[in-house]
């Protein structure tokens, strides 16, 4: 069981930073970390006792004076402000024409989100430093700051520097030579696997990837991390070079594709999780990736407080340690049903991921996909062609002179599994009952955990024909009873979203602007 060994501490971190963000308050954060070093001393683990004490003392005390330092801030105290700041990734789309830009200010520790209504506003790329003048208010999630912007007008004051702005360069030029080679729904596709840029996606792309369960093939995530590290291992296998020049390769090619895609919270997130992933491949062990996880946990943690109470956090290290505990319990029973190998190995990492995101997802978004599991085995094939052709082509695009046409090859290769990875998202979520409503409040998110329980059982008793054929029934059923929408609006009380960033949903406050003083 050493490989456990930090479990209790990574739980008692992530409960102490999300109690001191939402409590705003050093004594409430206290107390996870008293509760786990007494239950500790009362199972006579004295080490884990001193381990979960060190964690979760650094924990609060990184969090608190974070939040201190954002309450103690001068845009605390006015309605209109003017902020100069860094772009941290490029703007989303949040809908209605509005775009969210996040923006890292000095003295403020944490990221700034400020939503630009101007369609027309230069709002820069990632490592650009803007001058925003807006109006200043509250948001409506917890974290370290909850300060939101509502911008009047945008000025760009220098472009990216450095390793940004190479990494602008590539991202402009595979986003050119995906306009010139791909159609619109592939281009966009690309460009969220590749680069984490969902722009070009449109509202029903979004939608559909988001009913299916494939939203987190349509941005980077930690399934993207770990193909381009695993791959670049791999090769370097293939050419015969050493362990410690395999993992050094792996390394570079994590740091190069951070580089690319940006370091807002949701790809430092993807990455530490895409190591776990490498971890396992590596070691070939359950324990390493188990430690490996609690450790990048522990680590995010204290470095970035606001991972705490983000869906998109929980949703990584839950899908992981799903693919991690339950995999291997989920394999023999369904080799039992004489499924080829590889469809077996898909099916059974699709169901453990599934099972323990599905209550995140109940909670965060007020409804379930029941043929996420479908998708993500029938997309899986198609996803690491489109993720290491997709970064090929963005080396090649950069070619002086002739880098759109080089790029060419590659995107033309990724044509057909892009088109197969969109056609089963619109496919299954044209089914009755592809997405189902969750009741208000804790029970209906209750009976979502008592299905998955289910469905853990079902599968481990080697009930899998059994689970085959309920499935099976509630399509028909559904089919006959008449027409469904492909997509329900949340159930009552529970808020609408303004965002979703690779699967992670974040509500945002709709204000009416203060009048114009001048």
């Amino acid at each position: 069981m050493t490989e456990l060994r930090l479990l209790p501490s990574a739980v008692v971190v992530w409960m102490a930073v999300a109690v001191v963000l939402v409590s705003r308050t050093t004594p409430a954060g206290i107390v996870p970390v008293a509760a786990g070093v007494l239950f500790a001393v009362a199972v006579r683990a004295p080490g884990q006792g001193l381990l979960i004490a060190g964690c979760g003392a650094a924990a609060v005390v990184t969090s608190r004076v974070r939040v201190a330092v954002a309450e103690g801030h001068p845009l605390n105290s006015v309605a209109r402000a003017t902020v100069e700041g860094r772009v941290v990734a490029a703007p989303a789309s949040v809908g209605d024409g509005v775009r969210l830009l996040r923006l890292r200010v000095d003295g403020y520790p944490a990221d700034l989100p400020v939503f630009v209504r101007d369609p027309d506003a230069a709002v820069g790329t990632a490592g650009s430093v803007v001058r925003v003048t807006a109006d200043v208010g509250p948001g409506n999630r917890p974290g370290v700051g909850t300060l939101v912007l509502d911008a009047h007008s945008i000025t760009r004051l220098r472009e990216p520097e450095g390793m940004e702005r190479l990494a602008g360069h590539v991202r402009a030029a595979l986003v050119d030579a995906t306009s010139r080679w791909l159609d619109p729904d592939s281009a966009g596709l690309v460009r969220g696997m590749v680069l984490g840029d969902t722009g070009g996606q449109s509202e029903e792309q979004r939608r559909l990837y988001l009913d299916t369960g494939l939203s987190h093939l349509s941005a980077v995530s930690g399934s993207n991390v770990a193909i381009v590290t695993t791959a670049v291992f791999l090769l370097a296998r293939a050419l015969g070079l050493g362990p410690r020049v395999q993992v050094a390769g792996a390394v570079v090619s994590l740091l190069g594709f951070v580089s690319l895609v940006g370091t807002e919270p949701s790809v430092l997130r993807a990455a530490a999780t895409g190591m776990v992933g490498l971890v396992a491949v590596v070691a070939s062990t359950r324990a390493e990736p188990v430690y490996a996880l609690c450790l990048a946990v522990i680590v995010l943690l204290c470095w970035r407080s606001d991972l705490a109470v983000e869906y998109g956090f929980a949703l990584s290290v839950a899908a992981t340690a799903g693919i991690v505990a339950l995999h291997p319990l989920f394999h023999r029973p369904l080799a039992a049903t004489g499924w080829p190998a590889v469809v077996i190995r898909a099916v059974s990492v699709a169901i453990a991921a599934d099972v323990v995101t599905m209550p995140i997802i109940a909670v965060m978004a007020g409804r379930v996909s029941l043929v996420s599991v479908a998708a993500n085995v029938l997309a899986a094939p198609a996803v690491a062609p489109v993720t290491v052709l997709g970064l090929v082509a963005a080396v090649l695009a950069v070619v002086p002179g002739i880098g759109e046409d080089l790029a060419g090859l590659p995107l033309i290769l990724i044509v057909p599994c892009a088109r197969w990875i969109t056609g089963v998202a619109r496919l299954l979520a044209s089914l009755p009952l592809s997405t189902v409503p969750v009741a208000d409040g804790w029970l209906g998110v209750a009976w979502v955990i008592l299905g998955c329980c289910w469905i853990v059982w079902a599968v481990c008793a080697g009930r899998v024909r059994i689970l085959v054929g309920v499935a099976v029934a509630a399509a028909v059923l559904g089919a006959l009873s008449g027409p469904h929408p492909t997509a329900y609006p949340p159930a009552p009380g529970w808020r609408d979203p303004g965002l979703w960033h690779d699967g992670a949903r974040e509500t945002v406050t709709t204000r009416p602007r203060a009048p114009d003083p001048r």
